[in-house]
């Protein structure tokens, strides 16, 4: 009993002086907690609870899903499932396109697209919010890094957009520019000092060596070397600290398949005397030796986060011709359960959901690596027809005249401004995550 008295005298009581202090601060942290419990705003609470069942919700839904986990710990909500809300909040476009480097077809304010609803609408996910990238925070973020993206003209059409929302608050200095026949190849925009940030396109549509219709539009089919990567973007990988990888319109095109200098197969061929092996094999094959490359080059470097963006489908209404005015003259977007994701595009998705998984799960935790991240966009993408240039492609087009009944349209690249920001909105937040 002696002992149990002097335990209780040495932890329990507050008698003693060499104990006032102690005891003291553990009152004001008792008083504390209980103003916390009873008495604090309803909101913190709240917020905290928030978060978790976001936690709780994603994880059973990766659960549940057939489809591979997206690989990011910042992902507390699905970017890709959501919907497009009207936003009054907009008073004009992000940023001058007239004045920019950009495509003079995608700049459809200045081309007079008539229809200003495309610059309003706002991509509101299912689980969380999505807040606008913020030109000079995100110069700061990625200062003295190199961004890429390459690939086909969404990856060019990205870039581009966002080149000229950051020069809205800092302007770039062009420091490389390839202009061939089909041009654009190849465009390198240097952010000065303070900055020091390089923002490259790489135009590669097959990621893979290819001739004929990729390089002469007057071709219909094409040539692919499966396992020869294009230069330069191999040659510079290496450099690349943010790499944005957007392939896949260029796939679904007739085609004759080559690998260790014989041929293995085609697509969409029946002149050829060969076997038909599809695209979507040769998709999964290209995306997978893509990764490989880049992971094997990438080991010995510093941190790098290589994203792949799923395909954004183009939007030619099959009640018209590719020529007829009314080929995407929708002014609104879909509703959700409107129209749904086509099954080639589905398809498409599957395969970098997939491969980028398997990519992911081979890289070794090691210090300094690549971070594997899917951009998935197609499901954003498919609910707007109304995005596209469609007849806008020139300065002043039509000046209020009546468009033509047959003339060209772009119904496949997107308006900048437009819904093309809402993907480096979403990229600018796995940047933060990840590099």
């Amino acid at each position: 009993m002696g002992a149990t008295t002097q335990v209780l005298a040495d932890h329990g009581r507050c008698s003693l002086p060499t104990k006032l202090l102690g005891c003291f601060l553990f009152a004001l942290f008792t008083l504390t907690l209980v103003y916390f419990i009873f008495y604090s705003p309803p909101a913190s609470f709240i917020s905290y609870t928030d978060t978790f069942v976001q936690l709780k919700t994603h994880h059973q839904t990766t659960k549940n899903s057939s489809l591979p986990p997206p690989q990011a710990a910042w992902l507390l909500c699905d970017y890709s499932d959501g919907k497009w809300v009207w936003d009054d909040s907009v008073t004009g476009p992000r940023y001058d396109s007239e004045n920019c480097d950009m495509k003079s077809t995608e700049k459809c304010v200045v081309n007079g697209k008539p229809d200003k609803g495309y610059l309003h609408w706002r991509w509101q996910p299912a689980g969380c919010n999505l807040s606008a990238l913020n030109p000079a925070e995100f110069l700061r973020l990625v200062r003295g890094k190199h961004l890429a993206f390459v690939g086909d003209s969404t990856a060019r059409n990205q870039a581009e957009a966002l080149v000229c929302f950051l020069s809205s608050v800092a302007r770039p200095e062009m420091a490389h520019r390839y202009e061939e026949r089909l041009g654009r190849k190849f465009w390198r925009w240097v952010f000065p000092a303070p900055h020091r940030v390089n923002v490259s396109t790489y135009w590669s549509p097959l990621l893979v060596r290819a001739e004929g219709h990729s390089e002469d539009y007057a071709m219909t089919q094409q040539a692919v070397v499966l396992d020869a990567l294009t230069e330069p973007w191999t040659a510079d990988v290496g450099a690349m600290d943010v790499m944005v990888i957007s392939a896949g319109h260029w796939f679904p095109r007739p085609a004759m398949y080559y690998e260790d200098g014989e041929v293995v197969g085609v697509y969409s061929r029946p002149d050829v005397n060969k076997t038909d092996i599809g695209y979507l094999g040769v998709y999964r094959k290209v995306i997978r030796r893509t990764l490989e490359y880049v992971d094997a080059k990438s080991s010995t470097g510093g941190d790098k986060l290589v994203v792949v963006a799923t395909i954004a489908p183009a939007h030619f209404d099959s009640k018209y011709g590719w020529n007829h005015r009314d080929a995407c003259s929708r002014t609104k977007p879909y509703e959700d359960g409107e129209a749904e994701v086509a099954t080639a595009d589905a398809e498409l998705r599957n395969v970098v959901l997939e491969e980028v998984a398997t990519a992911a799960a081979k890289t070794t935790r090691r210090r300094g690596g690549v971070q594997f991240e899917v951009l998935d966009v197609t499901k954003m993408a498919t609910m707007r027809p109304d995005g596209h240039p469609g007849p806008y492609l020139f300065a002043h087009a039509y000046d209020g005249r009546p468009v033509p009944e047959t003339v060209g349209n772009d119904c496949l690249h997107w308006c900048a401004p437009g819904l093309v920001d809402t993907f480096n909105d979403i990229l600018a937040k796995m940047i933060v995550a990840g590099v």
